[in-house]
């Protein structure tokens, strides 16, 4: 199972973990809620974090979802 930090704020990480956490091992980082907070989706890779994808803190969440999905593929 694949380690997933969500770097957003709390309602965001909350449904975020709610998704996730069926595939992966969820952490969540909560970060102060601003409307330019730029938020973060990281996944654990040979013992670093690296960011799957950026998106700002009022995008919609099946979009952020989505990206993390395409980016993690392209990744692999």
């Amino acid at each position: 199972m694949r380690k997933v930090k969500i770097k957003a704020p709390r309602g965001i990480s909350a449904t975020l973990e709610e998704k996730f956490r069926h595939r992966y091992e969820v952490e969540v980082e909560v970060i102060p809620d601003h409307p330019k907070a730029i938020c973060q989706i990281m996944v654990g890779k040979n013992r670093k974090w690296i960011t799957i994808c950026s998106f700002a803190a009022d995008e919609n969440i099946k979009d952020i979802i989505t990206m993390f999905e395409v980016n993690f593929q392209l990744r692999k």
